[in-house]
């Protein structure tokens, strides 16, 4: 068999076959010269006399060449001959449009438009958020990857520590994911910006549909008005159509780490039926500087050999070969991706750009952006070129591509300034450039401006003025070729190489542009953007936001946020922490930071033994507090100088307060800082003359003046006021310390001469006190007093004892009597003012009596009256309110009384408040209108429409109640959606068709099987329906479904429960038994 298939591979048969087949190509060429490349189409072309593969380029080459002489001596003989006869211009004119010309192909810009789903691009990575990338495109385009799309590896892993987050009776996993039980790398390990990769575009987002909520960035009016471009780097949808037979040596292309094996890593390389393999060995060569790769990692692969069978590729991850790899020819226009490097012939010139002819066979085109501005040597027709293909031109047939000439694209490396320095980084977003000279004009685009040799910006037409500009003039206007301006950076293009920058005044006088321009410990001016329940986000620039977590909202916690920041208003505040990484500005809104004079401390090595500043109490912890201050830096209190009281500290501070430290120590490695709340505080007193100036040897006069802990001594020669503790005192005067404590003597008065009674002089930590025996001076004056004044003090406790006799008797009496008059209720609330059943009372009473107006004049004294803290009081006689209108008052009255109730309480509750009180009177139509008008306003809430619902089911407007479902999923926001359905699904149990709530909760659960939550309600919803038959049939699928053992447990005996409830004991019986078979099964299950 070997012979036979040697002899049927002998050069004379091949030699026959290839001549054979070059005449035949020679008379195809000659009958259809216009058909040049149809073995590229997309289709696989069958080559009926065999051998279609075996010619090599050369001689494809050679053949095409020979064809093209041959027909064109044809076409020109034909010429001659019509020139000789004479005919009419009209058949003269039919003949020469016969003849084939050669067209130049149209250069074209990317844009929106001409991107489309499915096609391949060549991006460059600008930046890296945690959940997506930014992909910078040709033409100054950008695209977002979600990290959904980056592998499908990388997506299993995500999905996965997502179930291990959910309790499990058991830790099953699969022998080849052990990698899964390992955290999932961010995705700021996987990449890096500047980093080259493939990407494929999944959906282009039209104006005013862009939800950037996967992307850590804040959904802004801009964004949401900005077209958006998604893409995906998995291998499977970017290599979808490559070949086995294309994976030559130097095929370039994009891999997903699959698995991590003995001797290497197997690849997912997207080609079906084949895996690529990269040794231990190689993978050190590439980027990852030798650290092990992740399972879901995408790399950049370049083919080294193909295995016998086609289904193993071994590759590298060297850079240098893959920036050098390049290829001469593909089987499949569908083998060609982005990236790939290969020989291009120029064939015409344009100021537009240039064309090209590419891999032998494709048209190609370079814009004027992609071709170098002064390249070392001129660029001329017939010339020969590396070019890099960016992408293919989408609805171009046949196949043409987007290539680029540029230095760093080509050798796939960042371009640098001309100090070797990253452009981002040498020219970061918010720098002002005084002199940008034009050198090109787009009249329709923008400008493109030379920042410095061989580093360009462009500034598009938006940008040029804060005006309207329909278009631009190279030749006229202020933007005219040479013309000189002022500009400022705000962004880079990485693929192009371009800055991109303005010359709007408005963005010119910006303070800042980023985040990493603004100073921590700065006082801003913002503007409220939105508040949510987690913090409050305000803009402080056009391009920068800045977030108030709540603790940061006020000195003291807020209830009802809402009420005091409204969107649009101004608010004042201060940065306390910037992250340039993540685009980050943390701000406090609290007026003690923002109005503090006291130093800035914003690291470590700021900090000084001493020095007195601001900290927010971040936790408390057994020993003591930890305490943060600007930038995220962090101090530690001691219990023992956090206070001066025993109190538990968690009593005495809450997360939040702001509070003066003093630093104690400061270690710088490791870092830590030890401060004191207690010697700050005391710290005021010595603030006119510092004390530290007074060393142990000086010896000052000084009276000692016992106050509450800790005692000040006072010094006569410098009146500075020092701490002295009072079990030290006690200690030396010999008494004890309650005694020290509860005999104050006048710190004030003039030192007494000493007297054979005094004691020596008291030395206290080296200093010398001039202090007579105070303990005895303090006795004889109460001595003294007490004798003059003994008889009045019996006269006045006989008084008071009279007195109080008295109060508590007329206090026996009111709370044992109920109140009869008004006296009565003004008596009650000068004890309790802000007690809102009282004032309620109080209304009633005089309703009662006819007295509406007064009621009104109660219930607005009794919101003046109650504290503007006590929120729920208030609003309960804002209600009480609008009762006595609905009853008593005309509809224009109780507009009044709603719209002020509105303004000053919680809108939405005021809203469904007055929906309910009309409904109860039964003003149904009026409620009705209520409802709608509520629903209008508040369509983001989930309790509106489930009110609203529960509204038209209690009326029996079925219809109308069914129909709120679909408009309110139109309305709220996804992560409500599930809670709104179940809501729904409850009401119709309980007021409406309970068969269709039991079909609404049965795809439910089938969407969202893991739920138990609405598990256990569905099972709650039909146990009140009696149907024993039904919860037998929704526990038996709920036990199908993998659940951990204590949830089992849980659900077993609410079976049992309802069993016995509404069942027999046989169905009992069966649910122990099948309690103890599921048990089995887990244990087995585990083992």
């Amino acid at each position: 068999m070997a012979g036979q298939k040697r002899a049927l591979e002998d050069n004379s048969s091949r030699q026959v076959k290839k001549s054979k087949l070059a005449k035949d190509m020679l008379t195809d060429v000659l009958e259809k010269p216009v058909q040049l490349i149809s073995n590229v189409m997309n289709e696989e072309v069958d080559f009926p006399r065999g051998g279609g593969t075996s010619l090599t380029a050369a001689e494809v080459k050679a053949i095409r060449a020979e064809a093209t002489q041959e027909a064109n001596e044809e076409l020109f003989a034909a010429s001659r001959k019509s020139q000789k006869k004479k005919k009419s211009r009209s058949d003269i004119k039919s003949k020469t449009s016969v003849t084939p010309k050669k067209d130049v192909v149209r250069i074209e810009h990317l844009n929106y438009k001409r991107i489309v789903p499915g096609m391949r691009l060549l991006g460059q990575i600008a930046s890296i958020q945690p959940l997506a990338l930014i992909i910078s495109l040709p033409n100054q385009l950008m695209g977002h990857v979600p990290i959904t799309q980056v592998t499908s590896q990388l997506t299993n892993r995500l999905e996965s520590m997502h179930e291990q987050e959910e309790p499990s009776d058991t830790e099953s996993v699969d022998d080849g994911e052990s990698d899964s039980q390992t955290e999932v790398p961010d995705l700021f390990q996987l990449f890096h910006a500047g980093q080259y990769v493939r990407a494929i575009v999944t959906n282009v987002h039209a104006s005013g549909s862009t939800d950037v909520s996967a992307i850590a960035k804040s959904r802004d009016e801009a964004a949401k008005a900005s077209r958006r471009i998604e893409l995906s780097l998995v291998p499977q949808a970017v290599n979808s159509g490559v070949l086995k037979t294309d994976l030559k040596p130097g095929f370039i292309l994009s891999a997903a780490v699959q698995s991590v094996e003995d001797h290497g890593y197997i690849l997912d390389i997207g080609v079906q039926g084949s895996s690529g393999f990269l040794s231990f060995k190689e993978a050190k060569k590439g980027d990852s500087d030798g650290s092990k790769l992740h399972v879901g990692q995408l790399l950049d692969v370049a083919v080294v050999k193909m295995s016998s069978n086609e289904r193993i590729c071994t590759v590298s991850v060297d850079p240098r070969g893959i920036r050098s790899s390049s290829i001469t020819e593909v089987s499949n226009v569908t083998s060609v991706l982005p990236g790939i490097l290969g020989q291009a012939l120029i064939t015409a010139i344009s100021p537009s750009g240039i064309n090209l002819q590419i891999l032998g066979f494709f048209d190609a085109t370079a814009d004027e952006f992609n071709v170098p501005t002064n390249p070392a040597k001129a660029l001329k027709i017939g010339q020969k070129v590396k070019a890099r293909i960016l992408y293919e031109i989408a609805g171009s047939s046949p196949p043409k591509f987007s290539v680029s000439l540029l230095d760093h694209i080509v050798n796939l490396k960042e371009k640098l300034s001309t100090d070797d320095a990253a452009i981002h980084l040498a020219y970061p977003i918010g720098t002002i450039l005084g002199a940008v000279t034009v050198k090109r004009v787009e009249p329709e685009r923008g400008l493109v401006v030379e920042v410095q040799p061989h580093l360009d910006g462009f500034i598009h037409i938006s940008h040029t003025s804060d005006g309207h500009v329909p278009t631009l003039s190279s030749s006229s206007g202020p933007w005219r070729l040479n013309t000189i301006h002022r500009a400022r950076v705000i962004g880079y293009h990485p693929l192009d190489g371009l800055l991109q920058l303005s010359l709007r005044p408005s963005i010119l006088d910006q303070r800042f542009l980023q985040a990493g321009e603004i100073q921590v410990g700065e006082v801003l001016k913002g503007t409220v953007k939105r508040l949510t329940d987690s913090a409050l986000f305000v803009s402080i620039s056009c391009n920068a936001d800045g977030i108030i977590w709540p603790n940061h909202y006020a000195d003291i916690p807020l209830k009802h946020p809402s009420k005091r920041f409204k969107a649009g208003g101004s608010i004042k505040c201060r940065v306390l922490a910037v992250d340039p990484e993540r685009m980050r500005v943390e701000l406090t809104a609290k007026k003690t930071l923002i109005e503090s004079t006291l130093p800035v401390l914003v690291s470590i090595e700021e900090a000084k033994v001493g020095m007195i500043t601001d900290a927010v109490v971040y936790r408390v912890v057994d020993k003591g507090l930890i305490v943060r201050f600007y930038n995220d830096l962090k101090a530690f209190v001691p219990s023992r100088e956090a206070s001066d009281y025993s109190s538990k500290l968690k009593d005495m501070f809450v997360a939040g307060r702001v509070v003066k430290v003093r630093i104690l120590t400061v270690d710088l490695n490791p870092p830590r800082v030890v401060a004191s709340i207690r010697q700050a505080s005391t710290s005021k007193a010595a603030k006119a003359t510092d004390t530290s100036d007074i060393t142990s040897s000086t010896v000052a006069d000084g009276a000692v003046a016992v106050h509450e802990t800790p005692a000040v001594s006072s010094l006569r020669p410098s009146h500075a006021h020092e701490p002295i503790p009072s079990k030290a005192l006690a200690s030396k005067r010999n008494s004890p310390l309650p005694q020290v404590k509860a005999r104050p003597t006048q710190a004030q008065s003039p030192p007494r001469s000493p007297t054979p009674r005094q004691a020596a002089p008291l030395k206290v930590e080296g200093f010398s006190w001039f202090s007579g025996d105070a303990r005895s001076d303090a006795e004889s004056d109460e001595a003294s007093s007490d004798e003059g004044s003994e008889e009045d003090e019996s006269s006045k406790k006989k008084k008071r004892r009279k007195k109080k006799e008295i109060e508590q008797d007329l206090t026996a009496d009111m709370h044992s009597k109920l109140p009869e008059s008004n006296a009565d209720f003004e008596r009650l609330l000068l004890g309790s003012p802000n007690s809102s059943y009282l004032w309620m009372q109080y209304m009633s009473f005089l309703l009662q009596l006819s007295e509406i107006d007064k009621a009104r004049e109660t219930g607005r004294r009794a919101i003046q009256t109650i504290s503007f803290r006590e929120e729920e009081e208030r609003l309960n006689v804002w209600i009480a309110l609008l009762n006595v209108e609905n009853v008593y008052g005309t509809d224009e009255s109780l507009e009044a009384v709603f719209k002020d109730a509105a303004r000053h309480n919680d809108s939405k509750t005021v809203h469904l408040r007055l929906a309910a009180i009309l409904d109860q009177s039964e003003k149904h139509e009026k409620a009705e209108d209520q409802y709608k008008r509520t629903c209008k306003k508040f369509g983001y809430s989930s309790k509106v429409w489930t009110l609203f619902c529960e509204y038209y089911l209690r009326r029996r407007n079925l219809e109308q109640a069914r129909e709120l479902l679909p408009r309110s999923l139109q309305s709220l926001e996804k992560r409500k959606h599930l809670k709104t359905i179940s809501k729904f699904a409850q009401l119709e149990y309980k007021l409406g068709d309970a068969e269709r709530g039991k079909t609404i909760f049965g795809g439910i659960v089938d969407s969202h099987p893991k739920r138990w939550d609405l598990w256990s309600i569905y099972m709650d919803m039909e146990g009140g329906q009696g149907d024993i038959q039904s919860l037998r049939n929704i526990f038996n699928r709920v036990f199908a479904i993998k659940m951990t053992s204590h949830k089992a447990r849980s659900f077993f005996k609410k079976w049992l429960e309802l069993e016995r409830k509404i069942g027999d004991e046989e169905g009992a019986s069966a649910v122990k038994q099948k309690a103890v078979e599921w048990t089995q099964k887990a244990a087995s299950d585990s083992q």
